[in-house]
């Protein structure tokens, strides 16, 4: 019994562990074994299974012990992560990761709605309109917190579009749908779909149709957000989508956009300002890497994404913090979440919004190869890179 009470603290400690890198963000099969390889350091044996809603703990021994916890999706917080692994690596106590201010926060999400118009091609009126979308969409997240947080992406989706076909009354050659992309790409849930298909292609099932669901649901609550917001507006005023592709930001601007959304993306994902700067390679190969190593898009894909993936795993090694980190920057970019809803609003609208042909259809294949690209490297560099943070 003393024995039982002597380890019941070193076990909370393990257990504390196993969450704060599950509320960070940290892959469950990432969770599942940097916490085993913690309690090895603190000589205790454990079994752990992790999926993105549920962690069942099992301490083996003479008093053995079974921990179930139900989990709440989770969110990417880099300093977290990195904040929490350094008590593997470095064996020293916790400390509370520090987060940018609010006001920080809101200069960022008013900022890349008008950074993703300008990377994909807009008018100067759509992004100076688009600002003002980011900032309905950090309202929205103030607002709504705790249970209602579920209801960020429809609102944001549906208050947005209502106020782009407001202002499409006024002004015909506005961009419509891209203008409503724009004010959602924060919440488009590529990254959670290519970690769905990366836990499928290992055999973690529960994992991956877990993110599949979760995803499809953020997807849904976005589509049904922008075409209730313009069927809305359309009872109001009259207006006609633009049809034609008009591009007046010049390639200066473009490339500063790159900067600047790389760094609103780290900043949101509370990211040192260090790392941010070190993952702006990623974040120029997945934004150009896909037309620079080949004509086909989807070759270029996967090209790109084990640059980026091997980026990542030299860079934390280098550095001694996980690779998400780097690869996050660049994925974003890369992955084509935002190209499924443009998929859907063309199919809906029957209207183009970007000037590449058949570009919801190529999605599919496009995840696939983000997925081929990191199961390629991590197959071979990801035990070294995970030595390194136990090192």
């Amino acid at each position: 019994m003393n024995k039982d009470t002597h380890l019941q603290p070193l076990q909370e400690d393990i257990l504390s562990f196993a969450d704060r890198l599950h509320k960070s963000g940290c892959a469950p099969r990432s969770v599942a074994k940097y916490t085993q390889a913690y309690a090895q350091k603190k000589q205790v044996e454990l079994s752990i299974d992790v999926t993105p809603t549920k962690m069942i703990t099992v301490f083996e021994g003479e008093h053995q012990r079974v921990v179930i916890q139900d989990k709440k999706p989770p969110s990417v917080n880099l300093r977290d992560l990195i904040a929490t692994l350094s008590c593997l690596s470095d064996d020293r106590p916790y400390c509370d990761a520090k987060s940018y201010s609010n006001s920080t926060l809101c200069i960022a999400n008013i900022l890349m709605p008008p950074c993703y118009l300008m990377l994909v091609g807009s008018t100067y009126i759509a992004v100076m309109i688009a600002a003002l979308l980011g900032f309905i969409a950090w309202a929205a997240q103030n607002l709504l917190t705790g249970e209602r947080a579920i209801l960020v992406e429809f609102f944001v989706a549906l208050c947005a579009s209502f106020t782009v076909g407001l202002l499409a009354s006024q002004l015909p050659e506005l961009p419509i749908l891209a203008l409503c992309i724009a004010s959602i790409v924060l919440f488009i849930p590529g990254l959670t779909v290519t970690n769905a298909l990366m836990s499928l292609a290992i055999n973690d099932f529960r994992s991956g149709i877990e993110l599949l669901a979760q995803s499809a649901l953020v997807g849904i609550k976005i589509f049904i957000g922008v075409v209730l917001g313009l069927s809305l507006s359309k009872l109001l005023v009259d207006y006609t989508a633009a049809t034609n592709f008009v591009n007046e930001i010049p390639l200066a601007l473009h490339i500063m956009a790159l900067i600047v959304i790389s760094i609103g993306v780290g900043i949101i994902f509370n990211a040192n300002f260090s790392d941010i700067i070190i993952g702006l390679p990623v974040a120029a190969v997945g934004m150009w890497g896909p037309h620079w190593f080949t004509s086909d898009w989807v070759i270029g894909t996967w090209i790109s994404t084990m640059i980026i993936t091997l980026y990542g795993l030299l860079a934390g090694r280098i550095r001694k913090v996980p690779a998400l980190v780097y690869i996050i920057l660049g994925i974003i970019v890369l992955v084509p979440g935002s190209r499924i809803l443009v998929g859907a609003s063309e199919s809906f609208f029957a209207t183009a919004i970007l000037p590449i042909p058949n570009i919801g259809l190529s999605a599919l294949l496009m995840f696939c190869a983000i997925v081929a690209g990191q199961i390629m490297v991590y197959s071979i560099f990801s035990e070294r890179f995970f030595s390194s943070i136990k090192s």
